[in-house]
């Protein structure tokens, strides 16, 4: 299981990024969610390229939120879309010719500079995957000329927006792969729109299907929690998707903080494949006393369903040790040849070395007499030099050699 922590504050102050990150690593998580609007990235590069670089430091993959591209998708800054408010013409339309404030996904331009917006993205900073959060178009039915034209039936409109909306995500990540294939997509939903888990489940570009498990905000019974994701488990378990569950650790006070908990609880039993909560989100009444409880919370996850996917710690395995074999070969002004040997290696050699020191006169067995000049020319083997007892006595050096100097000095 991996654990997931939505980031969504300011790239300012390296050392407030570093303290952060330093609290978000240890509860277990091995990435965020950035999330960035229109023109955050265009404002301050240096920004958005130093906090990218901090949490990969720390450890954190980041995986990138597009808030409120187009007005498609939701995001933590109530901001309106720059890409429509200067292009008003790929505005969603209803059936009485009104505009709403949200870009149509079928407008081949919005696609277009959708998609180069992301190539961007991918292909400049170190992102690990994309979020598509809680993906709009669906409330108002469209008639714009792009829709209309796609489909003529009148009729046929509101299930064509539906199949037309999964079509849209379904190019969405396959263009991500195409300009990276190892960056995740993930598209995370509104507890409304749950039933598009089974749809998007057929995408075979998208790798990770969630849900925004905000049962206080919803006003909604925190039973509702585990239904939700039960929901998204079934989706996701039978087309081999990855699920994700996300809880609701802002606008937390003394009226809902046994909630959170027993949602937490909830959550964790149905064991999906990723946990998501959020680091110092709005309105908490006690932003810290929550912090604390969201770390509590995120302990309880079993160690043994923690996957570490990358900068994992290596395995114990017994350190190997360097030692310098003596060689009769090695000319004397010739550095030593260092090899590596286990520990395991190295008690071995020292055993036979104690044995053949307790046994000095044990007489070495006969050699038959060579049957050929070839063998009778080949030389003696090379008496082997027995090791030392202790480390000790590797590291000091010979008495016998400085006496011998002492004498030649004299």
């Amino acid at each position: 299981m991996d654990i997931t922590i939505a980031y969504f504050h300011a790239l300012l102050h390296p050392e407030v990024l570093k303290q952060d990150f330093e609290q978000i690593r240890p509860t277990g998580a091995n990435s965020i969610v950035y999330a960035v609007h229109e023109q955050e990235e265009q404002r301050g590069p240096r920004d958005f390229e130093r906090g990218m670089r901090l949490a990969r430091d720390a450890g954190l993959k980041i995986h990138l939120s597009l808030g409120r591209f187009g007005n498609l998708f939701a995001g933590p800054a109530l901001v309106p879309s720059w890409y429509t408010f200067r292009h008003p013409q790929s505005r969603v339309m209803d059936q009485h010719g009104r505009y709403h404030e949200i870009s149509c996904f079928n407008h081949q331009s919005f696609r277009s500079w959708l998609f180069h917006e992301i190539e961007h993205y991918l292909t400049t900073y170190p992102i690990a995957g994309i979020v598509l959060d809680e993906p709009r178009g669906l409330e108002v039915t469209c008639y714009c000329p792009a829709c209309r034209a796609l489909c003529p039936d009148v009729t046929d409109l509101s299930r064509f927006r539906r199949r037309a909306m999964i079509e849209f995500l379904s190019e969405f990540c396959t263009y991500v792969k195409q300009v990276n294939t190892h960056v995740r997509t993930t598209v995370v939903l509104h507890p409304n729109d749950i039933s598009l888990a089974e749809d998007l489940a057929t995408i075979a570009a998208l790798d990770t299907i969630g849900c925004h498990l905000f049962w206080d905000m919803l006003q909604a019974d925190v039973t509702q929690v585990e239904l939700w994701g039960r929901q998204v488990l079934e989706a996701t378990r039978g087309a081999t998707k990855r699920s994700q569950l996300w809880l609701q650790n802002f606008n937390i006070n003394e009226r809902n903080a046994a909630a959170m908990e027993t949602a937490f609880t909830g959550m964790l039993s149905l064991e999906p494949d990723e946990m998501g909560c959020f680091y110092f989100l709005l309105n908490n009444a006690d932003p810290v006393e929550v912090w604390d409880s969201t770390r509590r919370l995120l302990k309880r996850v079993p160690r043994r369903q923690l996957h570490w996917r990358m900068y994992a710690a290596p395995s114990s395995a017994p350190r190997p040790l360097n030692m310098t074999l003596p060689s009769r070969d090695r000319p004397g002004n010739k550095p030593a040849i260092t090899t590596p040997l286990s520990i395991s290696a190295l008690s071995e050699l020292a055993g036979a070395g104690q044995k053949r020191a307790a046994n000095p006169t044990t007489p070495l067995p006969e050699t038959a007499a060579p049957e050929s000049t070839a063998e009778a020319q080949q030389p003696a083997p090379l008496p082997t030099t027995p090791l030392p007892e202790s480390e000790d006595e590797t590291h000091q050096p010979s008495s016998g050699t400085n006496e011998e100097q002492q004498e030649d000095g004299s």
